[in-house]
């Protein structure tokens, strides 16, 4: 693992039993995704708490998250898929987002910034997983990048300074009551 120097600090030189910590784009395995798994649900209860009334789920969020594993790797197999990972004896968070070919604009490769969740005390690293995320996706000649975050969250305020402009909002309506989610309730 490299070491990525924007995350390094040089007050930790020479200290022991410290490991550094490693921000680098990692192929999709299953293991990455059992990795995972444990932080993706952490994001899951953080942003219904952040979202409130404002989720389409709301008071009926109380379930664990089922990613889909399958697309998840069908992305990786098209090499659209990228995952950014935060590294300090063990996973400590994670930056995943995909390209794809614009349909409003055949000559365009769009891509998403998926979702995103770092530990709470390794937070000050997220600029740095989302840079290293927006460099891999310039590398992948990804012409605009679509990023869903709320208004009230540190992701926010990090991708304003780096200069992504408020565009659309997402906008939500439950079709049915009843649906996949809601029957995942214990």
């Amino acid at each position: 693992m490299s070491v990525h120097p924007e995350t390094h600090p040089d007050s930790r030189k020479g200290v022991k039993d410290i490991s550094p910590i490693c921000i680098q784009v990692e192929a999709f395995t299953d293991g990455l995704f059992d990795e995972m798994l444990p932080l993706i649900q952490k994001c899951w209860k953080e942003c219904t708490q952040i979202k409130g009334e404002t989720c389409a789920y709301y008071g009926e969020r109380e379930f664990d998250v089922e990613p889909d594993l399958e697309g998840y790797k069908g992305l990786a197999r098209l090499g659209s898929l990228v995952v950014v990972c935060l590294r300090e004896d063990g996973l400590k968070g994670y930056a995943a987002g995909f390209t794809y070919p614009s349909l409003h604009h055949r000559k365009v490769l769009g891509c998403i910034g998926d979702t995103i969740y770092i530990e709470p005390g390794y937070r000050d690293h997220m600029g740095a997983v989302i840079d290293r995320f927006l460099r891999e996706m310039t590398s992948r000649k990804a012409d605009i990048i679509g990023w869903p975050v709320g208004p009230r969250t540190q992701v926010h305020k990090l991708l304003k300074e780096r200069g992504f402009v408020r565009d659309d909002i997402v906008m939500e309506k439950r079709l049915f009551k009843e649906s996949v989610c809601a029957s995942l309730r214990p």
